[in-house]
C-alpha cells in the first residue's frame, strides 16, 4: 500500500496459476481492492500497457522501486464487473464430472453446465496449464473426472500415474 500512496513502480513476482508458472511484471499499483476470489491490487502493466489486477496470494515478492510514476486516466478498475470469475479469456475450457457429495460446492465456485439425476454435475472449468488442470481434478480424490477435451483427460492420467509407487505405473484404466 505504501507503493500506491507513494506513486511508485512495484516489481512483482506473479504466480499465474493457469500456467502453472511465475512471471515478473513491473505494475504501477492504483488500488487495492476485496473480491469474492480474495484481495487484488489494481495496475497498470507497463509490460503489457494495459489495466491489470493482481492477486495478492499469487504475489511471491514485490519490490518498492525508487522510480515514480503519474496516475495514468482510465486505469480505474471495472467495479460494475466486480467480483471478478477468475476466468481467463486466452485459456481452454475441459468439461468435469463432480461427484454428488461435492456436488453442492461445485455449484457455488464454478459454472455448472448440467445437472445429473444422481445429484452430480457436470461443470466447465477454464484452464491454460494441463498441469494445473490436472492438479485441480486429482485433488478432489476421485470426486471430479475430467471429460473432455481428451487432452485433458490424459493429462489426469498421466499425473495420476505419476503418484503410483514405482512398478505399478500403467495401473489406472
Amino acid at each position: 500500500s505504501g507503493a500506491i500512496v507513494e506513486r511508485r513502480l512495484l516489481d512483482i513476482e506473479y504466480y499465474k496459476e493457469n500456467e502453472d508458472a511465475f512471471a515478473d511484471r513491473r505494475i504501477e499499483p492504483y488500488l487495492l481492492l476485496n473480491g469474492q476470489e480474495g484481495w487484488y491490487v489494481h495496475s497498470y502493466d507497463t509490460a503489457r500497457e494495459a489495466p491489470r489486477s493482481f492477486r495478492l496470494d499469487r504475489i511471491r515478492s514485490a519490490t518498492v522501486s525508487e522510480q515514480g510514476f503519474e496516475p495514468r486516466p482510465g486505469v480505474e478498475p471495472d467495479l460494475e464487473g466486480w467480483p471478478r470469475t477468475g476466468e481467463v479469456a486466452a485459456s481452454r475450457v475441459a468439461r468435469v464430472w463432480i461427484s454428488p457429495e461435492r456436488a453442492r460446492w461445485a455449484r457455488e465456485d464454478r459454472r455448472v453446465v448440467e445437472e445429473l439425476a444422481d445429484g452430480a454435475v457436470v461443470v466447465e472449468l477454464s484452464y491454460a496449464g494441463e498441469h494445473w488442470l490436472a492438479r485441480e481434478i486429482l485433488k478432489e480424490a476421485g470426486d471430479a473426472v475430467a471429460l473432455a477435451p481428451e487432452e485433458a483427460r490424459r493429462a489426469v492420467l498421466e499425473a495420476a500415474e505419476e503418484l503410483l509407487p514405482a512398478g505399478r505405473s500403467g495401473a489406472v484404466a
